[in-house]
């Protein structure tokens, strides 16, 4: 019996043996004519598409009233004297809508875990100057610098935020929110990102500055989305969206952190990231700046997107389109493989000069459309007759790469470190607005008016917005 199960045995080892054998031997004859060209153009999607899940942070929203106790009056907080938990505090004592002030007068920051449970602000008081430097608020190690409970708007203003150690917890968290960030600075150095919202959120950044060292994207979010006059500087992915409405990204610069160079990260870098675009909805970038991210701009969905003026440097690959309406006006795109790589839908692309190209100026996926006028191409050094363009049959005027500098090319920069780019934007905000730096003495005399609750009880905007008005908790 044992002789017999050996020999079965050993006979099925040699039918798979010679299986392997004959599938090895087979030639794919229906291999298309360019398919080795593609694969060695054509970017992995993986880590743009689907991007690694990470474990969920174990730091949840706050929710529920808040603790029981007597109203809070008092809504500005010097710093330099505050208790443990007094933002959360004041905030869950007080009312809907309330604003809180932060001010300091030793140049210490409020030491705390934010815990914001209705719709309030806060905002830097005694004409605080934002900076990196001097930042009014600190985060404990891993901790959330802000958390939100779902459905309220939160806004931050005039203010700058710093968590050095998140570890597994992002600066500002929240689910379903309406968050708004004006002339503020977030630092933030984790596994996560300074801001992260789940669910369906609004997201608002205009004239603020984010600087992220993690594995995570810097600013990450699905549903609607405004951007004005910003920078994020990030080490992996800088701004990651799932708009789910009409989109608006004017004057952004997102910048890579040199701070991880060489790794697998660097390597799998993208600067903005827009995923599943629907099909009725229009995204508008004008003034767009990416510096140093492997994948500059990558776009997916069925929607119509418009880059006017886009800026991309020192990237592999410098727009990706898998699916939308793209049209791009007007651009310098500088990319050692490809300058834009279109893998499904129609792009549309006009008056761009494209730099540095070793693969493609333009390549196109079989079913990609590319609709080309006045675009000009500067090859590498292999010149211009090593390009190709895929299934892009249009004409493009290339030219050696040595001309590239006579036509307004760039010369590539160091890229900042999570350190240096905080010291950069500091420098940049002390020459635009010479205004008293944190620690500073307030004036002498009362509170700023409108810091104390009327005695009849204030007038507090519901969870929609603060323009709305609502009854008083």
């Amino acid at each position: 019996m044992i002789a017999q199960a050996l020999r079965r045995i050993t006979g099925l080892g040699a039918a798979l043996m010679a299986v392997v054998l004959t599938l090895s031997m087979v030639e794919p004859a229906q291999a298309l004519p360019d398919a080795k060209v593609d694969q060695q153009i054509r970017p992995n999607f993986g880590a743009l598409v689907a991007p690694p899940t990470r474990p969920k942070s174990r730091h949840r929203g706050p929710r529920g009233p808040g603790p029981i106790g007597p109203p809070i009056l008092m809504t500005d907080i010097d710093c330099a004297r505050a208790w443990p938990g007094q933002i959360s505090d004041t905030i869950a004592r007080g009312w809907d809508g309330m604003t809180i002030t932060l001010y300091t007068t030793n140049g210490r920051g409020c030491q705390e875990a934010v815990v914001v449970n209705r719709p309030a602000q806060i905002v830097g008081g005694w004409d605080y100057a934002p900076r990196f430097a001097t930042p009014l608020l600190v985060a404990p190690a891993g901790r959330p610098c802000i958390s939100l409970s779902p459905n309220i708007w939160f806004k931050l203003e005039n203010i700058n935020i710093d968590q050095n150690e998140g570890e597994g917890a992002p600066c500002i968290q929240g689910q379903n929110n309406t968050v708004t960030v004006v002339n503020s600075g977030i630092a933030y150095a984790g596994s996560d990102g300074a801001i992260t919202l789940a669910g369906e959120s609004r997201l608002t950044i205009l004239d603020s500055q984010i600087v992220s060292r993690s594995q995570g994207p810097a600013v990450s979010m699905r549903g609607r989305l405004k951007v004005q006059r910003s920078t994020i500087g990030a080490a992996v992915v800088g701004l990651r969206a799932t708009p789910t409405n009409d989109a608006s990204i004017l004057g952004l610069r997102l910048v890579r952190l040199d701070d991880w160079t060489g790794s697998r990260r660097s390597a799998a870098s993208a600067g903005l990231v827009l995923n599943d675009i629907g099909d009725s909805q229009l995204i508008e970038s004008r003034g767009l700046e990416v510096t140093g991210f492997s994948r500059g701009v990558y776009v997916s969905g069925a929607g119509e997107i418009s880059f006017l003026r886009p800026t991309v440097s020192q990237a592999d690959w410098a727009m990706l389109v898998e699916g939308p309406t793209t049209r791009i006006a007007q651009g310098d795109l500088a990319a050692q493989e490809v300058g834009v790589y279109a893998a499904a839908g129609t792009t549309f692309i006009s008056g761009t000069k494209i730099r540095g190209v070793m693969r493609s100026g333009i390549f196109a996926e079989r079913g990609a459309k590319v609709r080309s006028v006045d675009n000009t191409v500067f090859a590498a050094q292999q010149g211009c007759a090593a390009l190709k363009s895929g299934y892009f049959d249009g004409a493009l005027t290339c030219r050696p790469w040595f001309e590239a500098p006579e036509l307004g090319g760039k010369t590539e920069v160091p890229l900042p470190t999570f350190e240096g780019l905080q010291a950069q934007l500091d420098k940049i905000a002390d020459a635009n607005s010479p205004r008293p730096v944190a620690g500073s003495a307030p004036p002498p005399g009362p509170p700023p008016s409108g810091t104390r609750a009327p005695a009849a009880g204030p007038l507090a905007p519901s969870s929609q917005g603060p323009a709305q008005e609502g009854r008083s908790k």
